[in-house]
């Protein structure tokens, strides 16, 4: 039992190390991301799961700036998904499809196009292998999640003060 523990501790402690050395990127390293898909890999070194998610959600904003066609900008965010999840170790995959579901639901500029969102999706499905389906899906669920909430938060009116005892 010891022993167990102590190497729980071990894998911990290893783990905060990793995600210890993230260096969030700059403006022009997301630009040249967006650009050349295969740089994501650098930018995601000792990147936790919610860290890289939103670097990706930052580099998919970036392409769906850039006025590509559909299939253009399908392809580049394919790229982009399939470099970072081969990036980041296999057991943090579902993680990621989950921080980036949150991530990219709480953007206006990702949530307000569809067709970059299915992207995204379709995209985690084939870059998951054996798993995708059920990632794709946990992103889905995520997204749909954070986009409500989002949504709620701006849809709600404020809170009405009402008066104490005495007060009319």
């Amino acid at each position: 039992m010891k022993k167990t523990l102590l190497g729980i501790v071990g894998m911990m402690m290893t783990a905060i190390s990793v995600f210890a050395d993230f260096t969030p990127p700059t403006a022009e390293q997301l630009t040249a991301a967006a650009n050349n898909p295969t740089a994501m890999a650098a930018l995601l070194v000792g990147a936790s799961s919610e860290q890289a998610a939103q670097v990706i959600k930052a580099v998919v904003v970036q392409i769906s700036a850039m006025g590509l066609s559909a299939s253009a900008q399908a392809a580049s965010i394919g790229s982009v998904i399939t470099v970072s999840f081969s990036a980041v170790p296999a057991g943090a995959a579902p993680m990621l499809a989950a921080n980036l579901g949150t991530a990219c639901g709480s953007s206006l500029a990702i949530s307000a196009n569809p067709v970059v969102v299915s992207s995204i999706q379709s995209s985690i499905a084939t870059a998951g292998g054996s798993g995708g389906a059920t990632m794709a899906q946990t992103f889905g669920t995520s997204y749909t999640e954070a986009k409500a909430a989002s949504q709620g938060a701006k849809d709600s009116a404020p809170p009405v003060a009402k008066g104490y005892d005495g007060q009319q």
